[in-house]
């Protein structure tokens, strides 16, 4: 899945989770608004990719895999591809020729060592047993393998955050967006009591929209309040005004642990 920032009592509540990803629809928002909009036109997707370092003939599990938008990546590199993921809805609308299992990543359905690659991407602050999860992908993979699992830094699409947070004000409203995340960049100790070797790679980049639609449109995705998008709009606008677009930094990265 590609990168984005809720509220911390969101990440695991799973109302919410059925709300965001029972299907792939608000997903598909995110992810197009960062193929859209994102200033470097270097794919997130491949540089995460890079890092794992699949060759032909490996086996590579993606846990969380969404609707499998990396799989078409790893396929091209020659590697057998399994996804797992908790919903249905997503695994329907992965790519053909992937193989894809139902489950959690707290107790994947999967025998030991049965792969070379495991990828967990802006997943694991949606679980809620961290290091359970992270014993599971290193029970997973084949000794001398690679571990890679995505998610956020502390800063990411803090703009964006702070135009909510204002307009909330505006409103006589107190929320406070965002809470910290419960998986981010920041957390490399926690990754490494499973991974001792555990490397932080970084990846920056900025949306810049044109106009206030499309950051209201992915805003929307992640939590529909159509009184504070209103809100919001005014406040995006007059940025685009004053600075000719509305630049939101992205901090994301990923952990990579060999195993």
């Amino acid at each position: 899945m590609i990168p984005h920032t809720e509220p911390v009592d969101d990440y695991t509540s799973p109302a919410r989770l059925a709300e965001q990803y029972s299907d792939a629809t608000k997903l598909k928002i995110r992810q197009e608004t960062h193929r859209l909009y994102t200033e470097r036109r270097i794919s997130f997707l491949e540089w995460v990719t890079e890092r794992l370092d699949i060759r032909p003939g490996m086996t590579v599990v993606d846990v969380g895999c969404g609707r499998g938008i990396y799989h078409p990546l790893f396929k091209r590199r020659g590697a057998r591809v399994i996804g797992v993921d908790r919903s249905l809805g997503m695994l329907e609308e992965s790519p053909d020729g992937c193989l894809g299992v139902v489950g959690d990543a707290q107790a994947l359905p999967l025998p030991d060592a049965i792969c070379d690659r495991a990828a967990c991407n802006h997943v694991l602050y949606h679980v809620p047993d961290q290091p359970l999860a992270m014993k599971e992908l290193r029970r997973i993979v084949r000794q001398g393998g690679r571990v890679v699992m995505a998610t956020n830094g502390a800063r990411n699409n803090e703009r964006m955050y702070e135009v909510a947070r204002l307009a909330a004000a505006d409103l006589g409203r107190t929320e406070m967006f965002p809470r910290s995340s419960p998986f981010r960049l920041e957390d490399a100790e926690r990754v490494r009591a499973v991974f001792p070797n555990v490397r932080v790679q970084i990846f920056e980049n900025a949306f810049r929209f044109p106009e206030a639609e499309p950051a209201l449109r992915y805003w929307r995705s992640m939590r529909d309040d159509p009184e504070l998008e209103a809100a919001m709009r005014p406040r995006i606008d007059e940025i685009i005004r004053v600075e000719g677009s509305f630049r939101v930094p992205l901090v994301a990265g990923c952990f990579v642990a060999e195993t």
